[in-house]
């Protein structure tokens, strides 16, 4: 009986290459894919704690009873508080003690991509995250 190359039973040496060669296919776009959905998901938890800080600091700022230093304190321990480092917080106008009821004013909350994300291979780690709030002087 006569053996042809069709019929013949893989032999497991062939097969441990081919899973070899396909490990270092698709192990890079695997790793790319897990390390790459790790940033976008702490970029995000970042923009949502700008975006928390800036509203709470924007609350709390409307109230007549806080000054402008107090709920800048306030933002700064939102921020603190989610181990956030270098983060700033500014007003427009600078002082809202002089706003008079119903005027609006600006929350900016920024937050440095550096420092601040633990897991950098993917994605550049340059710039910042930006947010404002507005809201009206009670």
């Amino acid at each position: 009986m006569n053996k042809t190359r069709a019929h013949r039973r893989p032999r497991p040496n062939d097969r441990r290459a081919a899973a070899v060669m396909e490990l270092a296919i698709i192990l890079p776009v695997l790793f790319t894919l897990v390390f790459g959905t790790l940033e976008i998901c702490q970029r995000l938890m970042l923009k949502q704690t700008a975006t928390v800080a800036a509203y709470e600091t924007a609350r709390s700022a409307a109230r007549r009873t806080l000054t402008t230093v107090q709920a800048r304190d306030r933002g700064l321990a939102i921020l603190q508080n989610r181990n956030i480092v270098g983060g700033t917080i500014n007003f427009v106008p600078a002082r809202i003690e002089l706003l008079t009821a119903g005027q609006n004013f600006e929350v900016h909350v920024q937050i440095p991509l550096s420092g601040n994300s633990p897991v950098n291979y993917v994605l550049p780690v340059s710039g910042d995250i930006q947010v404002a709030a507005f809201m009206l002087r009670e």
